[in-house]
C-alpha cells in the first residue's frame, strides 16, 4: 500500500459522522442576535418604527432564550449521549436484537446507525421525506448513507426517501418500529395515521417505541385531550403493553424548562393482525 493511500485510509478512519444538532444551535444564536439588533435599532429611530422595533426584538430575544432553555439539550453531546442510552436501554428491555427494523423519520439516520451498532443480527432501514427545507439544513439521504458508511454498518442499514403516511412495505414485515424526534413535525390533521402505519408494518409480537414530545399541544394532534387517551387510542389499534415514560420518569434529566415538552418514550407490542388502512 502507497503512502497515499496510507493518507487516505487515515483520513476515513478520523472521519466523523454528521447528525444535524447544530443547526438548533445557529437558529438559537440567530433569534437572540436578531432580538438584539432589533432593539438596538429602537434607540436609532423615532416613532412608530421604534415601537415596532422593540416589539419585535423583545420577542426575537425572548423566543431565542426560551428555546435555549427548553430545548438546549440538542446542543448538548451529553444529554445527547443520555438520552440515546436511555433509548437503548429501552430496546434492549423489549426486544431481542433479531429482525428487521424501520425507522420512521430518519432524517441523517441517528437511531438508525445506533440500532445497526448494537444489535448486530438486525437489519434497518431509515425513511424519510428529506424536503428541501430540511436538506437546506444538511439533512439528506446521501448525508444519512455516508454516516452510515463511516460507523461501518452500511451493509445492514439502508435508507430509502418514503412517506410514513403511506409505507411501501407489506403487512407485518418488520420486528421493530422506531421513531425518534420525527412524528411531531409531521403536519397532518390526525396524526394517529402514524401509529396505524407504524403497528401495520409490524409483525404480530412485534416492538414499536416512538420517543418525541408529548404534552397538550402536540396530544392535540392525535385527536386526544391527555396522555391515557392516546394510549388508549393505540392500543384499539392492535396493541398491548402500550406505555408512556417520560424522560424525567427514564431517569433523563434535561433541566426544568425541558419538561414543559413532556418528552418521553410511547411504546407497545403488535398482538393481532392489523391491514393496511383504507385511505382517507
Amino acid at each position: 500500500m502507497n503512502d497515499n493511500d496510507n493518507r487516505g485510509k487515515l483520513k476515513k478512519n478520523l472521519e466523523k459522522p454528521y447528525y444535524g444538532y447544530s443547526i438548533m444551535r445557529y437558529f438559537t444564536v440567530a433569534l437572540i442576535v436578531g432580538g438584539i439588533v432589533s432593539i438596538a435599532l429602537a434607540i436609532i429611530f423615532t416613532a412608530w418604527v421604534s415601537i415596532l422595533c422593540w416589539v419585535l426584538g423583545v420577542i426575537l430575544l425572548s423566543s431565542g432564550v426560551f428555546l435555549h432553555l427548553s430545548m438546549g439539550l440538542v446542543n448538548n453531546p451529553e444529554k445527547i449521549e443520555l438520552v440515546k442510552d436511555k433509548f437503548s436501554d429501552l430496546l434492549g428491555n423489549v426486544w431481542d436484537g433479531n429482525g428487521k427494523v424501520l425507522d420512521m423519520g430518519t432524517g441523517l439516520g441517528r437511531v438508525a446507525i445506533e440500532i445497526a451498532k448494537q444489535f448486530p443480527e438486525a437489519q434497518v432501514v431509515g425513511v424519510d421525506t428529506w424536503t428541501k427545507g430540511w436538506k437546506l439544513s444538511g439533512m439528506t439521504k446521501a448525508g444519512a448513507e455516508k454516516n452510515a458508511i463511516i460507523e461501518g454498518v452500511s451493509g445492514r442499514c439502508t435508507f430509502q426517501t418514503d412517506s410514513a403516511l403511506d409505507l411501501p412495505f407489506e403487512d407485518g414485515e418488520f420486528q421493530l418500529v422506531v421513531s425518534s424526534f420525527a412524528f411531531h413535525a409531521i403536519k397532518i390533521p390526525d396524526r394517529t395515521v402514524l401509529f396505524e402505519e407504524a403497528i401495520r408494518v409490524l409483525a404480530s409480537g412485534g416492538v414499536f417505541v416512538i420517543c418525541g414530545p408529548f404534552s397538550g399541544s402536540f396530544l392535540k394532534a392525535y385527536k386526544v385531550k391527555n396522555m391515557p387517551e392516546l394510549l388508549e387510542k393505540v392500543q384499539q389499534i392492535g396493541v398491548e403493553d402500550v406505555k408512556f415514560v417520560s424522560f424525567k420518569e427514564a431517569g433523563v434529566n434535561l433541566g426544568r424548562l425541558a419538561n414543559i415538552w413532556e418528552m418521553g418514550y410511547l411504546s407497545g407490542r403488535k398482538v393481532k393482525s392489523y391491514g393496511r388502512r383504507e385511505k382517507r
